[in-house]
Order: structure tokens, then C-alpha cells, then sequence
């Protein structure tokens, strides 16, 4: 070979060198030149689990599909790998894998449940790797700022020009809850399964009334409403200009005179009603939590602004909702003289949660975790009483915090337990905590990691936290770091969520959509090792593959509260009939849908090798008729596939939230989908024997009717293909 020749080489060489190293960043920096400078130097807001009824322990979102960046290993060459003081890489898709994280659960659920689009997404996406770039750092103080806006740009260009088409409209994204501070939201609806609010009070007025009742939160802009949309047209009290005629209802909520915004009315149980929240902040969907005595509170968990930290903590149930909520001055505080529970603190964290400690005043806890306590960003837990008044004269309004040693949770190790749900059980708090750093003194592995990487993101710990009550008045919750679990699993199961709410029960279920099939999978982490195993599902005595459909929307685990507990894993899925090859008529006035849902089940208390069988299905067909000549609204329109963005009745119900609960007369578990174009008339289908009817067949008025058909779902070839096109 030529000198001449080699020379050239090196030259090719060191051109390319300079083009991987310096081209990515400077198209990244010319296309998003003016993204937000964020200085505040807080986390971002991490994914959070709600609870949607009494008996639900856990939601599986995700589509199956697991949770990462979504990035070949090889994308490691183009960012920052160089170490950081103590010796550490942290490699892009780790390093910035919380953000993922959402990202993955933006793309698939944000539009259906919070109308967020891809742009939405995105820029959360770049937002969140900015702020989290500053705390886990590369390289030296100095520059890891800049460098980590320049980052952040690359992960945003990079998902902006390759993830169009995983990004779901409304033809596929599904209704599934997971953020806890939705500032990009305009609106968005939650729906809770909760017990009649005042059926205990008066048998005969609501002997027609259900056990439970489905109240629908709608937040618009924070401005909240609630309706109980399975509550009949009954009055909560008779009209009367007397404040002195306070009823049993009235009385239960602690009302003793009729405040002057009651007196005249009529109020039904069915009607929406205003609800008073503490303005000037952005709310989340309120928290469903059952407590000890079986009584169910509803909690938001607000953030003031992404800036700090401080969070608005509000304590009601459904008969509070649904009575008189207006405080007499607009303050967050005691002296607003609100009938609901509100208390601001500064929780050190962005995504607070309640829990309850039983037994103890002062019960219920609003609880973080965080790595904001100490210089070394060592994990600490933080808990301050929900509900006891703030003493303006030290430092009761913020959550005081205990720190956790040891080489698992200190010196920023545990900073992956900001990326997936936290459990929270009565006196117990789980998180995931998966690795964030790569430490290696070998030249030749550190080349290799930084082309390869760990596209899955494999290694982590599983945390078990137990919470004790406070050893003195006012003080932290006792927080004990009870157990640390490495595991070596793929994130291509995450998330993984509870099978039971039995404390240091650690089993978990995870989804697996393989090709054309879906798999249920668990994971002991009470074992040594733990390890991916299957789960098996039965129906007629013989196993069942289902369809990979049945993953895109979320799968329902519920745990009952019978003298023999079951444990209930409930499926659904949809699709909209729409005739391949053939487009949609502009003028059309009528779309169908066919929606379908599954349970199988065993005794809680079953070993873990045995399956869950089939006990009841049903496959529906929905059709919506609408009025003509009027395609500019979402509810009077034929869904085109050719433009998913545009919403329709049946796309809408196709993505709709699924809920699970004894809203039906008859006891058993009904099943529930809220209509967004008909708010007032669910759906709701009742169990039957094996299989499901709707309550009702028709709905809605002449402009905008719905007329459903269920039958029987008890084939296995109907559940292990896709949804069949004729009914």
C-alpha cells in the first residue's frame, strides 16, 4: 500500500472520526436552536400508578411492548461517554432512560387519555433528558450544562425523526393513566369506581341505587367538574330557603347549616357538580385510596409549577364531591374554610404519593422518594401528614426525610428508582430501580460498551420500603429500607406490577407481545435469582394464546375482597370496522365498532404454577348514527384512517378507559366504558352466567344515537386470532 494511499486513509478516517463526534450535535443544535434553558435544576416528573377502583391492585399499560429508549446500542457513539468523578460512564440509553420511559407512555396512551400530541410528547421528552442530564452527569462541572442541552437536543431529534411512526393516533393509542403533573393537558376525563356515597345512610331512599357508583373527574384547563354517571336522578336533599334543614347526607359530610350556595336547590346525585380546587396550579387525576376502615378517599397530588417542588395535597371522598365544595375564601389554606382536607408542602420530589399508616393519627401520608437531601444524592424517603394544619412557626411545611445508606441506594445509585411505578401498600413502598452507570478500568470493554451498550437495560434492584408511625410528634414517618433485590431481567417486561396487595408479596406480572401473540409473565422477587416465568391461561380445559391485540389496551389485575379471595385478570380490546381498500365517505352518518372483554381468574391463594381460567367474556358490536353536516365536531363523523388525528364516537370508544366494580344491580363484577360522546350513558355491561349483557341497548337522542349487541365469547380461536370482521 501506498504512502500516498495510507495517507488518504488516515485522512478518511479522521474526517468520518470528526463527523460522528461533531455533525449529530450540530444539526441537533441548528433544528431545536431554541428549546426551553431550564435552571431550576429539579428531576422531572416521574410516571405514577392510579388506582381506578376499590379492588383493583394494579394496571398493566404499555401495550406489552416493554419501556426504554427505543435506540440501537450504537447510538452511545454519538453522546458524551466520558466519566464522571467517581469513576463512572453513564451511556445514553441508561442515563436518560426515565424520560424514555414516559416517552414510550406518551407516544402509546397521551393522546386518548390526556390529548397530548407528538409534539407534546417530544418536548417532555427533551425537557425531562435536560433535567435529568444535570443529575447524573458526565464529564467535568464545568461543561456538563451546556453538554447536556446539546444532549438533550440529540435524544429529541433522534425521536422526532425516527419515532413518527410509533407515535398513536387515534386508531390505536389506548386509555391508560400514568402522569402525575399533566401541564400540557387543555383536558382531560379519570373515572373512579368508588361506594355509593350515602346508600349506608339510607337504605330505602337508594335501595335502587348499586353498592358502588363510577364518578367521572373532567378537568379542563384545572377548572374540575365530577358527575356520577351511574347514580339514578335522585336528590341528595329537598329545595328549601331554611340553612337550618340539614339532612342525614349533609349532616355526614359535616355540614350543620346550609352554606347560601344550597339553599334554593335541588341537587340529584346525577348532576355534575363544580369542584372547588385551590387555583393557579396544574391537578392531576385524583388518587383513589382505600383506607383501613374500607373508606374511600380521593387525593390529589398537585404540583405548583415544575420549578420547585412544593405540592398542593387535597383530601375528599365522593359524598363531599358531590354536595357543596366551595370554600369561603380562595386560599390554600385553613383559612379558606374549605370542607375538604388541603395542606402545601414541599415534598422534595415530583411526583408525591399517598399512603396510609393504620392505627395512627393523622393516617394518611403524602410520601415521596428523592435525591434532592444530600450533596451525594444519597435515596431518601419523605412523608409528612396529609391533613394536619400547617404551624407557621418552623419548618412544618415541608416533608422531613430519612436517608438510606449502603452501595444499592447512596451516592446516586438509586437514581434509576426514579424510573418506573411505585407500589404502595398499606405501611410498604416498592420501586424498580434500574442501573444508570457503567464502571469499568478496561480500555477495550469501555469501546465496546460505548458501541454495544445495554440496549434493555438489564440490571437493577428491586427496593422494599417499610413505613412505620413517627417515633416523635410531628417527625418523619419511619422509613426502613427492609430489603434489596438485584435482578438481572430486560426492561422489555417493564412495567411489572403486583399480582396481589398482600404485604411482602413479591410477586409481580409483566406483558410480553411477541409477533402475533401476548404473554403473561411473572416474576418472584422473593427468590434468590429471579427469573421470568409464564403464565399460564386456560380456557375449556386447554391452553390459550391470545392475540397480540389484546395487549393495546391495558390489562386489569384485581384481588377481591370476599371471605376467599379471586384474583381477576381482565382483558379488552378494539377495533373499528372499517373496510380495507375502501375509503371513508365524507358524508357518512353511521361507524361501528366491535369491542370484546375477557376474565380469567383462580383462588389468590393458588400456588404460582397454577393457570387462570377462563370465567367469563363477551364480544359487543357498537354502532354510533349521527346527524349529517357536522364533521367539524369529533362525536358527528366517520373515523378515516387516513387522517388519525381526527377523532370519532367509535375511535373514542375504541380508546376509552375500562373499569371494573359492582355498579350493577344483581352483585358481581360489571365492567364499564365510559363514553366521551355520550357522558351521561356508559357503557355498561352486566355478568350473566359466562358472559356479559349490556344494560342497556340504545343511547343517546335522535342527533347522536348508540345501539349495542353482546353475545357469548367463549372460543378459543375467537381470542387467539385478531378481532374478527363480522359479528
Amino acid at each position: 500500500m501506498s504512502r500516498k494511499l495510507i495517507g488518504w486513509s488516515v485522512v478518511a478516517i479522521a474526517v468520518i472520526a470528526l463527523m460522528l463526534t461533531y455533525l449529530p450535535t450540530f444539526v441537533a443544535d441548528s433544528l431545536y436552536k431554541n428549546v426551553e434553558d431550564i435552571s431550576d435544576g429539579e428531576m422531572p416528573a416521574t410516571i405514577t400508578a392510579f388506582q381506578s377502583g376499590p379492588e383493583v391492585v394494579s394496571t398493566l399499560g404499555g401495550s406489552g411492548e416493554g419501556l426504554n429508549c427505543s435506540l440501537p446500542a450504537v447510538t452511545n457513539i454519538f453522546f458524551d461517554g466520558s466519566k464522571d468523578a467517581a469513576g463512572k460512564r453513564h451511556l445514553v440509553l441508561q442515563r436518560f432512560r426515565q424520560a424514555c420511559v414516559f416517552h414510550d407512555l406518551c407516544y402509546r396512551h397521551g393522546l386518548a387519555t390526556y390529548g397530548y400530541n407528538q409534539n407534546d410528547c417530544d418536548r417532555i421528552l427533551q425537557n425531562a433528558a435536560f433535567r435529568l442530564c444535570i443529575y447524573i452527569r458526565n464529564g467535568s462541572e464545568a461543561s456538563s450544562a451546556v453538554r447536556c442541552q446539546t444532549d438533550s437536543k440529540m435524544v429529541l431529534a433522534g425521536v422526532s425523526i425516527g419515532g413518527y411512526g410509533a407515535y398513536r393516533g387515534w386508531d390505536r393509542s389506548t386509555y391508560f393513566e400514568f402522569e402525575s403533573d399533566p401541564a400540557r393537558a387543555s383536558q382531560f376525563v379519570a373515572s373512579r369506581v368508588v361506594d355509593h356515597p350515602f346508600k349506608a345512610l339510607d337504605q330505602a331512599k337508594y335501595s335502587g341505587e348499586p353498592d358502588q357508583v363510577i364518578l367521572t373527574v373532567e378537568n379542563v384547563r384545572s377548572d374540575i367538574a365530577v358527575t356520577c354517571i351511574t347514580c339514578a336522578k335522585v336528590p341528595v336533599f329537598e329545595a328549601t330557603q331554611d340553612p337550618t334543614q340539614v339532612n342525614a347526607e349533609l349532616r355526614s359530610v359535616g355540614l350543620t347549616r346550609l352554606p347560601e350556595a344550597l339553599l334554593g336547590r335541588r341537587p340529584l346525585l346525577s348532576q355534575t357538580a363544580p369542584v372547588w380546587l385551590p387555583p393557579r396550579r396544574h391537578h392531576a387525576a385524583p388518587h383513589l385510596l382505600i383506607d383501613a376502615a374500607g373508606k374511600n378517599r380521593l387525593i390529589w397530588m398537585s404540583r405548583n409549577n415544575p420549578r420547585d417542588t412544593l405540592s398542593c395535597i387535597v383530601l375528599a371522598d365522593a359524598a363531599r364531591l358531590l354536595t357543596n365544595t366551595l370554600p369561603k375564601r380562595d386560599l390554600f389554606s385553613i383559612n379558606a374554610g374549605s370542607s375538604l382536607t388541603m395542606v402545601e408542602i414541599d415534598m422534595f420530589a415530583t411526583s408525591p404519593l399517598p399512603m396510609e399508616l393504620p392505627g395512627v393519627a393523622d393516617s394518611i401520608l403524602a410520601t415521596a422518594i428523592s435525591a434532592q437531601m444530600t450533596t451525594d444524592r444519597d435515596l431518601s424517603f419523605c412523608s409528612r401528614s396529609a391533613s394536619r394544619p400547617i404551624d407557621n412557626s418552623g419548618s412544618d411545611d415541608r416533608s422531613k426525610c430519612t436517608n438510606f445508606s449502603g452501595d444499592d441506594v447512596s451516592k446516586g445509585a438509586a437514581l434509576g428508582a426514579f424510573q418506573n411505578f411505585a407500589v404502595v401498600r398499606p405501611g410498604q413502598q416498592i420501586f424498580f430501580a434500574r442501573d444508570v452507570d457503567q464502571r469499568t478500568d478496561a480500555a477495550l470493554t469501555s469501546i465496546w460498551q460505548r458501541a454495544m451498550g445495554d440496549t434493555y437495560s438489564p440490571g437493577g434492584a428491586l427496593l422494599v420500603i417499610d413505613v412505620g408511625p413517627p417515633s416523635v410528634a410531628n417527625g418523619p414517618a419511619a422509613a426502613r429500607l427492609k430489603k434489596v433485590v438485584r435482578f438481572n431481567i430486560d426492561d422489555r417486561f417493564d412495567p411489572m406490577m403486583p399480582i396481589t396487595r398482600k404485604r411482602d408479596d413479591l410477586r409481580f406480572l409483566s406483558l410480553e407481545a411477541l409477533k402475533s401473540k401476548v404473554y403473561l409473565r411473572m416474576i418472584d422477587f422473593a427468590k434468590g435469582e429471579p427469573a421470568v416465568g409464564n403464565v399460564r391461561l386456560t380456557m375449556g380445559g386447554s391452553d390459550v394464546e391470545l392475540d397480540r391485540s389484546w395487549a393495546e389496551r391495558p390489562m386489569m389485575v384485581l384481588e377481591t375482597r370476599d371471605a376467599q379471595p379471586r384474583t381477576k385478570l381482565v382483558f379488552s380490546h378494539g377495533e373499528i370496522a372499517i373496510a380495507p381498500g375502501q375509503p371513508v365517505a365524507a358524508d357518512a352518518t353511521t361507524e361501528a365498532l366491535t369491542l370484546q372483554a375477557l376474565i380469567f381468574e383462580r383462588d389468590a391463594a393458588a400456588p404460582a404454577d397454577a393457570p387462570f381460567v377462563k370465567s367469563a367474556g363477551a364480544v359487543c358490536r357498537i354502532v354510533y348514527e349521527f346527524a349529517p353536516d357536522h364533521t367539524d365536531w369529533p362525536c358527528y363523523r366517520a373515523f378515516d384512517p387516513g387522517r388519525p388525528m381526527r377523532a370519532s364516537p367509535a375511535a373514542k370508544m375504541q380508546a376509552s378507559q375500562m373499569l371494573v366494580g359492582h355498579f350493577m344491580q344483581g352483585g358481581g363484577h360489571g365492567i364499564a366504558f365510559p363514553d366521551v360522546c355520550l357522558k351521561s350513558e356508559p357503557i355498561l355491561l352486566t355478568p350473566q352466567g359466562d358472559t356479559f349483557v349490556p344494560s342497556r341497548d340504545t343511547a343517546g337522542w335522535p342527533g347522536l344515537r348508540r345501539t349495542i349487541k353482546c353475545k357469548p365469547l367463549d372460543a378459543a380461536a375467537a381470542v387467539n386470532g385478531p378481532i374478527a370482521a363480522t359479528f
